[in-house]
């Protein structure tokens, strides 16, 4: 499970670089290697006694990615593509919303 996580954080990151690219009104859309490790660091402060089933580790997961990048979006159509995207990787987790 673990090694999806990892791989899963790195993908959502490679996306949300090409995918989601700075503009003139969008000039604060600049995504970094920190935001990845903001992402680990979020999953690794959880309390080990909170995450007791895949399923937690699933929604912490999600909810990571949803506090680095989907909170720095400005639009809905940008939002809405963050949400489908993190909701597609569920399945490879073997986990449905």
């Amino acid at each position: 499970m673990l090694p999806k996580v990892i791989d899963s954080v790195l993908s959502v990151y490679d996306k949300v670089k090409v995918e989601l690219l700075p503009t003139p009104s969008k000039s604060h859309y600049t995504f970094n290697l920190r935001d990845i490790w903001r992402v680990f660091q979020g999953i690794c402060s959880a309390n080990h006694k909170s995450i007791s089933t895949p399923q937690d580790l699933i929604k912490l997961w999600y909810h990571e990615n949803m506090r680095v990048f989907h909170d720095r979006l400005t639009t809905d159509e940008d939002r809405i593509y963050m949400k489908d995207m993190l909701c597609s990787y569920f399945k490879e987790f073997g986990y449905e919303k």
